[in-house]
């Protein structure tokens, strides 16, 4: 099966299109005030009507948001699936529209714990995702692979500190569904490197290859 790739927070339509045209399913575009990656509506909106000439989906990412807030933002910016990483957006992502496609963000160090099984009650493994990342995510920070294993029934992408340099053995080592990756592909926080983001999806699509 090809490993889904996601190239999250994604701030230019060139850079979107340079990592759709490389095979990127998804495009993670942050809605986050405090990230260098930070995009307004309108913003998000320009790189967004490029996606929509593709095969790839656009991702809100939302943090402290309402429902109502994620809401509107997504039809600005006719964006149908939402990352949810803060209490809030995690929390009230309940009251979203049924049609809106989940990828919910744990640490891996919570992904099992019982805090989250409310919120997670809506999520359907047949449309939705879980993320398993660091504890401060959009660092570039891994967490420790060797003592993570994963056993839930949705399908999940692994996130924090991937590069072209160690995607690899993280595929081979905890085999997720996709991969997530920012700050590895980046030259400055917040600056995509395009060498970067097609030697990331090389790696990711040579372990295919061989797997």
């Amino acid at each position: 099966m090809q490993t889904l790739l996601k190239i999250c927070g994604i701030t230019t339509p060139k850079n979107a299109l340079e990592a759709v045209l490389e095979g990127a399913h998804f495009i993670g575009l942050v809605f986050h005030p405090k990230s260098p990656r930070f995009l307004s509506p309108s913003q998000a909106r320009e790189i967004t009507m490029i996606l929509s000439k593709t095969a790839a989906s656009p991702v809100a990412i939302f943090t402290e948001h309402s429902a109502h807030e994620m809401v509107s933002i997504c039809e600005e910016c006719q964006i149908k699936t939402v990352q949810l990483h803060g209490e809030r957006s995690r929390k009230e992502h309940v009251f979203l529209p049924p049609h809106f496609q989940r990828i919910y963000a744990l640490p891996a160090s919570e992904y099992r714990h019982s805090r989250h099984e409310s919120a997670m009650a809506v999520c359907d493994p047949g449309r939705d995702y879980l993320l398993i990342d660091h504890t401060h995510p959009g660092e570039g920070c891994s967490f420790d692979w060797r003592m993570f294993h994963y056993g839930h029934s949705f399908p999940w992408f692994l996130a924090g500190g991937l590069t072209s340099d160690n995607v690899g053995k993280a595929l081979q080592q905890l085999h997720p569904s996709g991969v997530d990756v920012s700050s590895g592909v980046e030259s400055a926080p917040g600056v995509k490197e395009s060498s970067l983001i097609k030697k990331f999806i090389q790696e990711v699509k040579q372990y295919d290859c061989h797997k």
